[in-house]
């Protein structure tokens, strides 16, 4: 049974923290009816980009919304596709929905809500991090799990949507090689995952993950400092090195199987504090401190959706761009020097370790 009452005062305290905040200047608005986006296929033309967060949240979650059946899972085979698209597209696609002609086979089944950041009163971070009232999560797991295999990986992304420009995206997760408990909210998730032990899994995903960046599972957080949720841009911009989101774990779940996550999930209520935002300038392993940046809140249902597990996307960004920045994180992250997927071979023999991606070496005629 799902236990609500117990998030009251983390919500309370979500809620203090959204009366301190003022925001610099008005939304825009386009008065009562958002302009008539209906007949777009892609959210990535100009007039799209132009229209307030409001009314982008408004067209998504109506698309979320059109159908709560969930996608299906890919299996086998039905990855190799994947491994001849280029994974620079993840990072250098502009958009608030997939790229055309790709589909989403990783963290395919999910759950999407309506949330808002609230920012802690303290909180030294600009752009986004001083609040953002307009914005979509989805919540998913990273491939096909079974009752019988007490293992997972939940995965989060954030959508948050901003007036007059392309939005902000933040990805987080646990770990690349999942963790062994189906309790999705027991873990604290960040956007600086440790590279994948699993071999399988790193002479497959990883080296295709690093056709497109040297830093494989780091999601830079730059790009949302440097503007607000009303698309003005911060002079000064001031990100975090990371940040862990940690859940609010009430939820009477256990590291046993019970039901499938989005039946779990989609139980959860309107107006919940989901997680609190924890943020380090530093590497904990390098001395860096934990310190509150905000919360996570929910503003709707939590749904299965569709279009939100086919059509929504969310950009990610390559922490080379920091780098050049701030030089003192390149002696923080892990660089990737496992060969790339496009021009690195397969290891033979192959890896007794499998993966969901194993079948690379079967058709190779390695395993």
């Amino acid at each position: 049974m799902m236990k609500f009452s117990t998030t009251t005062l983390a919500l309370a305290a979500a809620v203090a923290a959204s009366e301190q905040y003022t925001p610099e200047h008005e939304t825009k608005s386009y008065g009562e009816k958002c302009p008539n986006m209906e007949h777009l296929e892609h959210f990535d033309t100009p007039d799209y980009q132009a229209m307030s967060a409001a009314c982008k949240k408004e067209l998504i979650w109506k698309r979320v919304t059109d159908s709560d059946t969930v996608n299906r899972y890919f299996v086998a085979t039905e990855f190799t596709k994947m491994f001849s698209e280029d994974s620079n597209m993840l990072y250098d696609t502009v958009s608030d929905t997939i790229p055309l002609n790709q589909l989403r086979r990783i963290y395919p089944r999910g759950v999407t809500t309506e949330v808002e950041f609230i920012p802690a009163a303290n909180s030294p971070y600009t752009g986004i991090f001083k609040g953002a009232k307009h914005a979509v999560m989805r919540i998913a797991e990273f491939s096909l799990t079974t009752p019988e295999l007490p293992k997972s990986a939940p995965g989060q992304s954030i959508k948050f949507l901003r007036d007059g420009m392309s939005s902000g995206n933040i990805h987080t997760a646990f770990a690349f090689d999942g963790q062994p408990s189906f309790n999705f909210f027991k873990n604290r998730w960040s956007n600086i995952l440790r590279e994948p032990e699993n071999v399988c899994l790193r002479e497959t995903y990883a080296k295709w993950l690093a056709d497109a960046t040297n830093h494989i599972g780091c999601n830079s957080l730059m790009e949302l400092a440097q503007f607000d949720q009303y698309g003005k841009e911060e002079y000064e911009p001031h990100w975090p090195f990371m940040v862990e989101m940690e859940p609010y774990d009430v939820y009477g779940w256990s590291d046993k199987y019970q039901n499938d996550f989005q039946d779990q999930l989609t139980l959860i209520h309107p107006d919940t504090a989901l997680f609190k935002v924890q943020a380090y300038d530093s590497p904990p392993e390098h001395g860096g401190k934990d310190h509150l940046a905000g919360w996570i809140v929910s503003r709707s249902k939590t749904v299965t959706s569709l279009w939100g597990d086919k059509n929504l996307f969310f950009q990610q960004r390559r922490y080379e761009d920091d780098i050049l920045y701030r030089p003192q994180y390149a002696q923080w992250l892990q660089y990737w020097n496992g060969g790339k997927y496009s021009v690195s071979p397969l290891a033979n023999p192959a890896p007794t370790q499998k993966c969901p991606f194993f079948f690379l070496f079967e058709e190779a005629g390695l395993a």
